[in-house]
């Protein structure tokens, strides 16, 4: 669990650099909602691998289908439970809780190669996508079929959520 803490975490800080990259001028972050966050992860993760790249659905790997989009819930958890190391999720912003250098993720080895990989795949396919509001992100979500068959089952079994099959 450690591992995809931190793995999430330097998601986060990639994605938070891409977005200053882009809006330079916006230094609060307000748009770094949880929800905005949990979708960006979803897309993160299931960026179209090819024989060379491989995606990180193995390492994000509980995600379930809701009400707005998918949702990591090992991760949900930690942000809810304030578990993470150097980001605090309260209300409707995030907080740097301790200052993040590169060398915070060298332990990840390979992944953090995989990760850097998969964000500048998701930036070529969609170089604004970190942009995007929350309700633009849950819109696109929406439209990718894991989510639509899981969020179906759970509503005919009268469920919240179901586990999606993202591979």
């Amino acid at each position: 669990m450690n591992n995809k803490i931190l793995s999430f975490e330097c998601i986060l800080y990639q994605l938070i650099n891409w977005y200053k990259e882009l809006r330079p001028t916006d230094t609060s972050l307000l748009s770094f909602t949880r929800l905005k966050v949990l979708k960006l992860l979803f897309f993160v993760s299931a960026i179209q691998k090819d024989e060379e790249n491989q995606d990180l659905l193995d390492i994000f790997n509980n995600f379930y289908a809701m009400q707005h989009g998918p949702v990591e819930s090992d991760i949900y958890k930690a942000m809810i439970d304030n578990k993470l190391p150097h980001y605090c999720f309260k209300s409707r912003s995030i907080y740097v809780a301790k200052d993040i250098q590169f060398q915070d993720f060298q332990e990840l080895g390979e992944t953090y190669h995989r990760i850097t990989t998969s964000i500048n795949l998701l930036r070529k396919t969609n170089e604004n996508i970190v942009t995007y509001t929350a309700s633009q992100l849950v819109d696109l979500s929406h439209k990718w079929e894991s989510w639509q068959l899981a969020i179906h089952m759970a509503n005919t079994f009268g469920k919240g959520s179901e586990p999606m099959d993202c591979k």
